[in-house]
């Protein structure tokens, strides 16, 4: 399923030393992740989010505060591979296993990922995970926690897949490339996304703003998708100590660009924020009709 990003040569990651038919190598970690962001493509030494920013998201997820999130995600994936029409769509002569491939895009530390290979499985859906993030120390967490998923450090903009490999994407929260899904997909494969809708953080941002702005909600048509479904999900997250607190902010902007002061106060005030999610799911057009 995986390809060269230099060549788009297949390669395969099973082996400790990875090499493309045109002599492209990629070296494994010990944690069993893959660098597949040569150094030629990086627009910075280190592209992504920051070693702080990705633990703090890694001890946030810990607390299962977005644990709602994760059970919709899996609820919406489920129903749909359930159904007939999907799920031998998707598993047609020309499927080479019984696998269900899913691929977290902009992967981060992995914890989205690992909560919807961990719920399918244990509905009896048989399926395989893997993901990328550009951000190398995130695939790395991801790597040593989430053993039954492969990752690599690669851009979600160039996906180091072969086409038609995949039968669901999921990006969470993530820039992407619509292009690049619907190369990846097979034909009629499945697309999760989940972007901050209107009131996402809402509370918080009314004691950073003197006049906060809500998120605007992304609704456009994706070229070569239909969209199965489309809502906003929202819960609140009731903070049970300022830890709790801290952890929430220590994963957006907001804390690297706040004084010490002033994260404090809000550590100390806020008690509940809302968590309002836009989450849509999509399926990929046959190749064939879009012709």
């Amino acid at each position: 399923m995986w390809h060269c990003p230099l060549c788009k040569s297949p390669i395969s990651l099973d082996t400790q030393q990875i090499m493309c038919p045109n002599r492209h190598s990629f070296d494994k970690a010990k944690s069993g992740y893959v660098n597949l962001l040569p150094v030629q493509f990086k627009k910075s030494k280190l592209p992504g989010d920051d070693k702080d920013m990705v633990r703090a998201r890694r001890e946030f997820h810990k607390l299962n505060a977005y644990l709602p999130l994760k059970e919709r995600m899996i609820s919406l994936l489920r129903d749909a591979l359930s159904k007939k029409d999907i799920h031998s769509e998707l598993l047609d002569e020309g499927h080479k296993s019984n696998l269900i491939n899913i691929y977290d895009a902009g992967c981060g530390e992995g914890s989205y990922l690992d909560a919807i290979i961990d719920g399918l499985l244990s509905k009896g859906l048989a399926v395989n995970g893997a993901g990328s993030d550009i951000a190398k120390i995130a695939v790395e967490l991801a790597a040593k926690a989430f053993k039954r998923s492969q990752f690599v450090v690669a851009s979600s903009f160039d996906l180091p897949l072969g086409d038609d490999s995949q039968d669901v994407i999921i990006q969470v929260f993530a820039p992407g490339s619509n292009d690049e899904y619907l190369r990846a997909l097979r034909d009629h494969g499945l697309l999760l996304t989940v972007d901050p809708a209107p009131n996402h953080l809402f509370e918080l941002k009314t004691m950073i703003y003197d006049d906060p702005k809500q998120h605007q909600l992304e609704d456009a048509p994706r070229v070569g998708f239909t969209r199965l479904h489309n809502e906003i999900f929202t819960f609140s997250i009731d903070f049970k100590s300022h830890d709790h607190v801290l952890a929430l902010i220590k994963m957006t902007p907001f804390y690297w660009k706040l004084p010490e002061g002033k994260i404090k106060e809000i550590v100390k005030t806020l008690t509940s924020v809302s968590a309002d999610f836009h989450i849509q799911l999509w399926q990929k057009h046959n190749s064939e009709d879009v012709q």
